[in-house]
């Protein structure tokens, strides 16, 4: 299993971060590897709400909330992907900091085909991942921001 943490300061209220965060569908608006995002299925708000992003430059990825902490926490797990995954989950954490707010992300994922695929994730994957990652990350941040 790989594990990639994040962690960045955010100069707004968690309140502004949360209120981009839990909205399912607001991923397109600052992850740039997300065209569009649809929550499927009529739950919203709760463990077990489920989403399908239309990924940049193809494919799509379903995704299953997992923890629901409101104005603290979000977590989701990969469903349905083409990616090279067994598993991938994480979860998003908010806490205020000061004037702020600390923005923390911890994901793990295990990757398919046993020593060939670890290998890929050594060279590549986790890289690409842990970039990708930071970016949605910092988008999320400067659009809670300019809020």
């Amino acid at each position: 299993m790989t594990t990639i943490d994040h962690e960045f300061e955010a100069k707004c209220a968690p309140e502004a971060l949360w209120a981009i965060l839990s909205d399912l569908t607001a991923v397109s608006s600052y992850n740039p590897a997300v065209a569009k995002a649809r929550v499927l299925g009529t739950r919203q708000g709760e463990v077990g709400a489920m989403r399908e992003c239309d990924l940049l430059p193809k494919g799509k990825v379903s995704e299953r909330v997992t923890v629901w902490e409101p104005g603290r926490a979000l977590g989701l797990e990969v469903v349905e992907s083409d990616w090279p995954v067994r598993y991938m989950r994480w979860v998003t954490r908010i806490e205020p900091r000061g004037t702020g707010s600390r923005l923390t992300q911890r994901l793990e994922y295990k990757v398919k085909f046993g020593p060939l695929g670890e290998l890929l994730d050594r060279l590549a994957m986790r890289r690409n991942i842990s970039v990708n990652v930071g970016k949605a990350l910092s988008g999320l941040i400067a659009r809670a921001e300019q809020a």
